[in-house]
């Protein structure tokens, strides 16, 4: 920081009280709060994959037609919040060392491939 003269400190305090008064009128303008971000069905495969999530179209048009992903429809199509997918790829994102959840995951893998095999 440097010194300043006597002969400079009336710039300095019209420099600040410019500020000042840039940041109060900044400060004074209502906020609009944020607008949800919505994406189609390509952009928000867009979406998950530039997160480093990849996934192939296919994959993706199956999880949709299965209703495994959160969407709404409008005019019958897929509409997707970003709010929505985030959390929806936290739940399906599982940390390599928590293995907790795992053995779980494959024992409701089992029994659900055993009853397919039985006809009810």
């Amino acid at each position: 920081m440097e010194t300043l003269t006597f002969d400079q400190m009336p710039m300095a305090i019209n420099q600040l009280l410019d500020r000042a008064i840039r940041i109060e009128s900044l400060l004074s303008k209502p906020m609009e709060p944020p607008k949800p971000q919505r994406f189609n069905s390509d952009g928000a495969l867009n979406y998950i994959n530039e997160s480093g999530y990849t996934m192939s179209v296919s994959k993706w048009q199956k999880l949709c037609a299965n209703g495994k992903v959160p969407s709404s429809k409008f005019n019958s199509r897929h509409v997707f919040e970003k709010s929505k997918l985030d959390e929806w790829i936290k739940f399906k994102t599982v940390s390599v060392g928590d293995n907790s959840g795992r053995a779980a995951l494959e024992l409701a893998k089992s029994a659900n491939n055993k009853l397919k095999g039985h006809k009810v």
